[in-house]
């Protein structure tokens, strides 16, 4: 008979590899969130060196440059952008509009823009590209 102890053999799992991994999951999120726009409107706006930062209440009304009409990225015509903004303004407390629209568009058009939010009553501001 054999009476010799035998070895047991005890499983583990090793963790090291696993917190390397979880650190770039979490640096990959990290840099994808910040690279996320809220404005998914891609448009070149025109550059000043002034400005000032807007409300936390704000509803986007955009002009792409193909003279596509957006509130919030919702595509809007112009001529029911009146009663889809006074909708919209109504869902918050102290809204001010902020005007996002490509640097090729007409005045004119822009114009018509800020004619409906002033008859919608409601405060509007123009994006812009801070120079330098």
């Amino acid at each position: 008979m054999d009476f010799r102890k035998r070895k047991h053999v005890h499983a583990q799992v090793e963790a090291g590899a696993l917190s390397d991994i979880l650190f770039f999951l979490m640096l990959f999120f990290l840099i994808i969130s910040t690279l996320a726009s809220p404005n998914a409107i891609k448009l070149l706006l025109p550059k000043a060196d002034t400005g000032k930062s807007i409300p936390s209440q704000v509803i986007n009304v955009s002009i792409s440059s193909d003279l596509k009409y957006y509130i919030n990225q919702n595509q809007v015509t112009l001529e029911t952008m009146q009663q889809q903004l006074m909708a919209e303004a109504s869902k918050h407390d102290n809204p001010s509009v902020v005007l996002r629209m490509d640097k090729i568009i007409a005045v004119d058009e822009m114009v018509k823009v800020i004619d409906i939010v002033n008859k919608a009553k409601v405060p509007i501001v123009i994006a812009i590209d801070k120079g330098k």
